[in-house]
């Protein structure tokens, strides 16, 4: 059982649709309240020296009004795209991978993106479920714990076990925990625990490999080529 969760990035678009709609409203309410300003200071004193200041003025007013929002919304566009690409949940045969966007960082003149990621195999995971509210997704196991910058969590699957592109990863260079509690941002978190226990049912329900006892027939007998299990097959998973 293989499934793949993207990061349910709903609240991020009404963000940008919301920041839109002001962008229009802002723009719209300054150029208004440029022209009552425009209309006492010009009109009702019967004077125009003071209307390039007051036009410029306006201008000015309009402009930094509509590039707040612009600012905004450029920013709620780029938080859609980097948890569309770095916040997920991989579930393999034998183990589960979450990762979670966490924001970027300028090191040594180069900005980094920069996330968590929590391994989690199926021989030591108990449950998933969602909080009582849910906002949480709750997972109970042996976790492991990793929080670096994204390009060094690219991993590949090799033989159905999880393996690092960073070779030290696979040996340190993370804590474990019994508890993870992970915000529900891939849409349904009752769905994300349902397939996280399903899977732990699958991994339950494969064969346990039968000790080989030595015979002396195996010494002249040809042993058939061991075919190719779903789990020995080989995947790449490498977002940087």
């Amino acid at each position: 059982m293989r499934s793949y969760f993207h990061c349910a990035t709903s609240v991020y678009r009404r963000r940008l649709s919301v920041t839109a709609v002001l962008a229009g409203a802002v723009g719209a309410e300054t150029a208004l309240i440029a022209f009552i300003v425009m209309y006492f200071g010009i009109f009702a004193s019967g004077s125009t020296e003071a209307a390039p200041v007051l036009l410029m003025t306006a201008a000015v007013s309009v402009t930094a009004g509509l590039a707040i929002c612009f600012a905004s919304a450029l920013a709620a566009r780029r938080k859609v795209a980097l948890h569309s690409r770095y916040t997920f949940a991989d579930i393999q045969l034998k183990f589960a991978v979450i990762s979670r966007y966490c924001g970027e960082m300028k090191v040594l003149d180069e900005k980094n993106v920069f996330r968590e990621l929590w391994y989690i195999p199926f021989d030591g995971f108990i449950s998933a479920q969602p909080s009582p509210n849910g906002r949480k997704i709750v997972i109970k196991g042996n976790i492991r714990y990793y929080g670096t910058e994204s390009d060094s969590l690219g991993y590949h699957i090799s033989g159905g076990a999880i393996e690092f592109d960073r070779w030290w990863l696979n040996y340190g260079s993370f804590t474990t925990t019994q508890l993870l509690e992970f915000p529900a941002v891939f849409g349904d978190p009752a769905r994300l625990c349902d397939s996280l226990n399903e899977a732990k049912k699958r991994f339950d329900a494969i064969p346990k490999p039968k000790p080989h006892v030595f015979r002396e027939a195996d010494n002249v007998r040809r042993r058939p080529k061991p075919r190719a299990m779903p789990d020995d097959l080989d995947f790449s998973r490498r977002w940087k």
